[in-house]
């Protein structure tokens, strides 16, 4: 299951062209000194057979030796400057050794991915005009189809891709329109049935900014059937422009979908809304609590639901159904009041949730929650993933996590090695502001990304 949020403040900034800042790498590495790299002169993936060109730097220190080497490609070094002829398509690292002045050591090893220069031009999901991909979410179904659900932040539409291991395909889901019901569109989320390829959106429309909370903001579904999209509202109240989406499939009911909402306050509670017919939703209260997160089911039927229960800074995940006490409180330090947490299933009733906006230093941003019954006797397992956790997103395949982190304008993709450390490997410069989505292609266990970058919604 992939889903997600997008907070409607985002989404505006996102639309404000900033100067392009240069891109500047975390080493992740041990030693006294903490070491960063400055990729100088390209952005975007990085290509085999190109040169990239990188400098070393460590805050507050002068350097007395540097030493660089790499795994594979020719390197011309220059002390704590080197030029990098990158090798054939692949995973490649460049590794540096540095002493200071003041007899301090460290080292650093960065790990890129290497593309094929035939697979550049095919990275722009869709490279019209507009400003597109603040926010994306990506899938695959069973026979690796790709689909990706995304913003057109500049007429503020919601928009849908299918490729098909090639090129993509995109269609418009709903946005402002001419007789036709639509309007702008703001917080998403998608799911999709991976047997039939049957995409499942919910989200956020109205009229107006989205600072507005007087505009008629509803909640809406949208499915894809016999080639056109159906459009239904979820709900006839009004929300507030902060409400939180999520969207997911009941198993235990013939894939029967089930919308998760709730504003921006924990009063007015999470609300569950079940699709009971074309047009015809239940709607029942979970909680008094905001959505944190995307919610799941089990094999069982059994949905689980990350939330906050007073606007403080606990997050839960609970079950429904289920009385109000069947819940586990995620160990974790204070939670931001931006966050969200992505959710997948592992293997043996393992549910595993990232951080997304998560503070500075948060001890516990990758959860390992191994499902019990009664779910009271449920465990868990806090493990860090970066100092720095601007934006990431999650998906498990081939045996173990693939986390997609945008740390400032850098894409990163995480994933644990043979023991269990972190590997950080480099997908190249986004979007500072934007939220990236990973999801693992079934058909050859391979990891791809969506995100952001020069303003267009792109893939790798």
């Amino acid at each position: 299951m992939v889903a997600g949020f997008l907070l409607a403040g985002t989404l505006l900034a996102a639309c404000d062209r900033e100067p392009k800042r240069v891109e500047v790498i975390d080493s992740h590495g041990p030693g006294a000194v903490a070491l960063l790299i400055e990729r100088e002169g390209r952005e975007g993936p990085y290509v085999e057979g190109t040169t990239e060109h990188f400098k070393v730097t460590a805050s507050g220190e002068v350097f007395k030796s540097v030493r660089w080497s790499a795994t594979a490609g020719n390197l011309e070094t220059d002390a704590e400057q080197v030029s990098w002829t990158l090798p054939a398509k692949g995973s490649a690292s460049l590794s540096v050794t540095v002493e200071t002045q003041s007899g301090k050591t460290a080292e650093g090893a960065f790990n890129f991915n290497v593309v094929a220069a035939a697979a550049v031009a095919s990275t722009a999901i869709d490279p019209g005009p507009d400003v597109t991909g603040v926010t994306c979410e990506l899938a695959f179904d069973s026979a690796g189809t790709g689909h990706a659900l995304y913003s057109n932040d500049t007429h503020r539409g919601l928009w849908y891709g299918t490729w098909d291991g090639t090129s993509w395909k995109t269609e418009q889901v709903d946005g402002p329109g001419l007789n036709n019901g639509g309007t702008y569109v703001w917080n998403f989320a998608l799911t999709l049935d991976v047997a039939t390829g049957t995409p499942h959106i919910t989200y956020l429309k109205g009229p107006g900014l989205p600072t507005s909370p007087s505009a008629p903001w509803r909640i809406t579904y949208a499915t894809r059937s016999n080639g056109a999209w159906i459009r239904e509202e979820v709900d006839p109240a009004n929300r507030s422009p902060w409400t939180r989406v999520s969207v997911a499939l009941n198993p235990a009911q013939g894939s029967q979908p089930v919308v998760v909402f709730s504003d921006g306050a924990a009063a007015s509670g999470i609300r569950v809304a079940t699709r009971t017919a074309p047009n015809t939703w239940s709607i029942a209260q979970f909680n008094t609590a905001i959505l944190m997160g995307d919610v799941t089911f089990d094999a069982s039927g059994t949905l689980y639901i990350p939330f906050n229960p007073n606007s403080g800074t606990e997050t839960y995940v609970g079950t429904r159904p289920g009385a109000a006490t069947d819940r586990i409180r995620l160990e974790s330090v204070a939670i931001d009041s931006t966050q969200w947490l992505a959710a997948v299933w592992g293997p043996s009733q393992h549910l595993l949730l990232v951080s997304s906006d998560g503070l500075e230093s948060a001890k516990s941003a990758f959860h390992d929650l191994t499902v019990a019954t009664p779910f009271t006797s449920s465990t868990q397992r806090g493990s860090p993933l970066d100092y720095r956790n601007d934006a990431s997103d999650l998906a498990y395949g081939a045996g173990k996590p693939f986390i997609a982190h945008r740390h400032g304008t850098t894409l990163e993709l995480i994933t644990p090695d043979a023991v269990g450390f972190w590997t950080y490997t480099q997908l190249g410069t986004v979007q500072d502001g934007s939220r990236p989505s990973v999801a693992v292609r079934p058909t050859d266990g391979t990891p791809h990304v969506c995100y952001q970058r020069d303003g267009k919604v792109s893939f790798q």
